[in-house]
């Protein structure tokens, strides 16, 4: 097993997810407007069990020696499909006999998907923002940014069409203790004349040797589990409502594609400390107090490491200008939209004339 995968088994993909209606015998999907599921041809709707579910967490020291082991209660097989261009590693809509990586465009081989093993995901939220939001909201954004080309304000941007995806995410829990040691500056003010006999003022840092322990518990750090998407973007997507998950349940898939972690949760954790130890470092510092700080060791335990598996909604879609690929996401719970965007270096230039010039003017006026 590599990576949380277990032993490939080359297989074309025959039976890809389908949610069938009662009533017509259509495909349903899941409608992000209604939160249920939706038959595509007669417009039935089908309730689905949206009640936030009861977390349990993964124990992380108990499951780090065990997670090789083919654990049938905790992993589950997926048709999966690797893109030759970009790497990412998703599963397909139903009924297809073509198809393009939602991440880069590049058409998918189908003979090249595989049955694998995976960890199972317990837990997910659903989409809340339609496709139909997803377009107006990006528009929004891109049109607010002043640097964007003047062509581009003007005519629009012909971006694809919004595909829904499920990224995998791994999220910890853990409660830290940390010892560390390290000084307390303390500001004073010092009077003095120069030669001219004139009162000078300096500020004076007095440096006093500390030590002590703090301790914070941390819930729901979340850690992208996939790299398919740049890192700012990825690291972008926070703004997650986490009490509102729901168990998973393969209905909420209907009509999306679901990407497959990459990341095992073993690497994921190292991602988690950097996170928790930037919290626990500003932490630190207010326990010091002082108007400066200096951090010179510290040792962090991390008792009741806990985690869990489980898919967050995005909508993706991606425009090309000056044939270079311009990639944006909508998060799929609030709407927020995170991408890159072409700038105009003519419109960087111009600010920062201006604000040279301000900077000059203002010079001028107090010499």
């Amino acid at each position: 097993m590599k990576n949380g995968t277990m032993t490939e088994i080359k297989q074309p993909i025959t039976d890809a997810l389908q949610t069938k209606c009662k009533a017509c015998g259509g495909i349903m999907q899941y409608s992000p407007a209604d939160e249920d599921l939706k038959c595509v041809y007669c417009g039935k709707s089908a309730e689905l069990d949206k009640t936030a579910a009861e977390i349990e967490e993964n124990d992380f020291n108990y499951w780090k020696d065990r997670a090789n082991e083919n654990n049938e209660d905790q992993t589950v097989e997926v048709s999966e499909i690797k893109c030759r261009q970009c790497g990412a590693n998703t599963t397909l809509a139903p009924n297809i006999s073509a198809a393009k990586c939602v991440f880069c465009s590049t058409p998918l081989i189908l003979d090249e998907a595989s049955i694998k093993r995976f960890w199972q995901p317990k837990y997910l939220l659903p989409f809340k923002i339609t496709e139909k939001q997803s377009s107006a909201n990006f528009t929004k954004w891109l049109g607010k940014k002043w640097f964007l080309p003047s062509e581009l304000k003007k005519g629009g941007v012909d971006n694809e069409m919004f595909k829904g995806v499920y990224l995998p995410f791994w999220t910890y829990d853990a409660d830290t203790y940390t010892d560390y040691t390290g000084e307390r500056g303390e500001d004073r003010t010092e009077t003095s004349r120069n030669n001219k006999g004139e009162e000078v003022r300096r500020t004076v840092t007095d440096w006093y040797p500390t030590s002590g322990t703090v301790s914070v518990t941390f819930d729901d750090i979340v850690v992208p589990a996939a790299e398919t998407l740049p890192p700012k973007i990825m690291n972008g997507l926070t703004n997650w409502d986490m009490m509102n998950c729901v168990k998973f349940r393969k209905e909420f898939l209907a009509g999306f594609i679901t990407e497959i972690y990459q990341i095992d949760f073993r690497e994921g954790v190292n991602r988690a400390k950097e996170k928790m130890d930037n919290v626990i470092d500003s932490t630190i510092r207010s326990d010091i107090g002082g108007n400066k700080q200096k951090v010179s060791s510290k040792n962090t335990q991390y008792n009741n490491l806990m985690f869990k598996l489980l898919l967050l909604p995005i909508w993706i879609s991606a425009f090309k200008f000056n044939g270079k690929l311009y990639q944006f996401v909508v998060n799929g719970r609030t709407g927020q939209v995170i991408g890159e965007y072409p700038k105009d270096k003519t419109k960087i230039i111009l600010l920062i004339a201006a604000i040279i010039a301000v900077i000059a003017a203002l010079i001028m006026m107090l010499g």
